[in-house]
């Protein structure tokens, strides 16, 4: 079976999401101990619903993570659900697993910008990327105040409308491009 491109791309992006997984779960578990299903909606709530985790991926991520003493499971019997909560390991594991991230993110937009730039595509590849430290403060930096986390967010938010202008600005050297290519046929 030959697939569209639009299906790949999608199935990469699942595929991606499942490894975000775990991350996302450690995530949810700095806020503090949460049950599977509560765990579920944050995750949600704090990726703004780009992971939408479900039970049959949780759970054995869950697992997974508890067996290799990055959680701790304890069933309550009086709420007849088990809650999780993360350990020091497990505090340690997602702020090294972070700073991966971050590096592969880095080095992936570098790499990605520079050919679209070669591709004419975009203009130069110097654009510095204003998300990472506002992640960073929302990620790992427990003790932040508010007003820290709020000047983060304006950071975060300030930089997306920015990438929207970079996306348009994209878009229409794609348009060109494509112009110019159907002229030389």
């Amino acid at each position: 079976m030959i697939l569209e491109s639009e299906e790949i791309a999608s199935l990469w992006s699942r595929q991606m999401q499942k490894g975000y997984l775990k991350l996302a779960a450690l995530f949810a578990l700095t806020r503090g101990p949460l049950h599977g299903y509560k765990m579920m909606k944050l995750i949600k709530e704090l990726t703004l619903g780009v992971i939408t985790p479900t039970t049959g991926g949780l759970y054995p991520a869950l697992k997974e993570l508890e067996e290799e003493g990055i959680i701790k499971g304890e069933w309550r019997a009086e709420e007849r659900k088990k809650v999780y909560e993360i350990t020091d390991k497990g505090k340690d594991v997602f702020k090294k697993a972070v700073e991966k991230h971050f590096e592969l993110v880095s080095f992936t937009r570098n790499w990605i910008s520079k050919e679209l730039a070669e591709l004419k595509i975009i203009e130069g590849v110097d654009q510095p990327l204003g998300v990472m430290p506002a992640i960073r403060v929302l990620l790992l930096n427990e003790e932040a105040s508010i007003k820290e986390k709020i000047e983060a967010l304006e950071r975060l938010k300030a930089e997306f409308q920015r990438l929207a202008i970079l996306f348009n600005e994209m878009t229409s050297h794609i348009d060109d491009r494509i112009k110019e290519l159907k002229s030389d046929e």
